[in-house]
């Protein structure tokens, strides 16, 4: 007894001292992490939302994705206005903003934040079809705003749409479990900081890319709760839907994508794929033939709307 106590003592304060120590290097780390989000150019996304051609038809909502803002859609809005529709790209809560005041967001906050704005765009002209053209993140949202009737969708495009998050850059756990473990060791770090090189094959378009580099892990929370709610309704969409994907891309899981697609039951449905660009499909190479594809299929799928070929 006497020797068990003897050894029992000092490891019972070596696991003591340990716990100690990873707590103060979990604070340590937080603070300094809070430090370098507050200092001044820390890298953040756009937050200007804007409107271009307001008066054309039909009226297309730009939703950006994750630590990302409207900015994205800076090479493919203008023509897609120049053809005569009217474009909103919205900024989604949280994003471009410091990490303390993301503390709190959650999925029920975007999906107000896009439903306005289809009900701004309704209240502009009451009779005019809308669309939904969502990016990575923001396309997972507009299939989920697509399926609430009181928005009254016409139709969707998806750009590299996040249905699942891809492995590629996450070393034995998928992206899911590193989130949930650390959330549950870290006490005290509650902003990430990204260090993941930007998806772009494009140089230029890389060098100018600007998004939030720390994120409120609420944020990331809202993510996956948006993945979760999208996932499992793919039969539930039955009207248009052209789907953009990059053979590359090292953010979302597009082979997980293509599963989605062929799950859906829309129509007409079309799915594109770019084998130059990244993940950023809107900014990289092939950023006009991307634009072209969706001016088309708005079109088509419009004119096929009017004669009454789509369900």
């Amino acid at each position: 007894m006497t020797v068990s106590l003897r050894i029992g003592i000092p490891l019972a304060a070596a696991g003591l001292a340990l716990v100690a120590l990873w707590f103060a290097g979990d604070a340590f780390y937080a603070w300094r992490i809070h430090a370098r989000a507050r200092a001044p150019g820390a890298p953040r996304a756009s937050t200007e939302a804007y409107t271009l051609h307001p008066d054309g038809t039909p009226a297309l909502l730009l939703i950006h994705g994750f630590a990302d803002g409207p900015s994205v859609f800076a090479q493919i809005a203008p023509p897609l206005a120049q053809a005569g529709f009217a474009v909103r790209a919205m900024h989604l809560s949280g994003s471009g903003l410091p990490p303390e005041q993301m503390k709190g967001l959650a999925l029920a906050d975007w999906r107000a934040d896009v439903d306005r704005e289809i009900a701004a765009l309704r209240a502009a002209q009451p009779d005019r079809p809308i669309w939904l053209v969502g990016h990575s993140l923001g396309g997972a949202l507009a299939y989920d705003a697509a399926l609430r009737p009181d928005n009254r969708i016409a139709g969707l495009v998806l750009i590299a749409p996040l249905v699942d998050v891809s492995r590629a850059r996450s070393p034995l756990l998928a992206p899911r479990q590193w989130f949930d473990l650390l959330a549950r060791l870290l006490v005290f770090t509650d902003v990430i900081e990204s260090r993941l090189p930007k998806d772009l094959r494009d140089p230029d378009a890389r060098a100018a890319y600007r998004t939030d580099k720390y994120v409120h892990r609420d944020v990331y929370r809202a993510l996956f709760d948006a993945t979760d709610a999208v996932r499992p309704r793919a039969a539930d969409w039955r009207g248009p839907l052209l789907v953009a994907i990059s053979s590359t891309d090292q953010i979302v899981d597009s082979a997980a994508t293509k599963f989605f697609f062929s799950a859906t039951n829309a129509a007409p449905a079309r799915l594109s794929e770019f084998h130059a660009a990244g993940h950023v499909l809107p900014l990289d190479y092939g950023h006009d033939k991307l634009a072209d594809k969706i001016v088309r299929f708005v079109r088509d799928a419009s004119e096929a709307g009017n004669r009454g070929l789509v369900p």
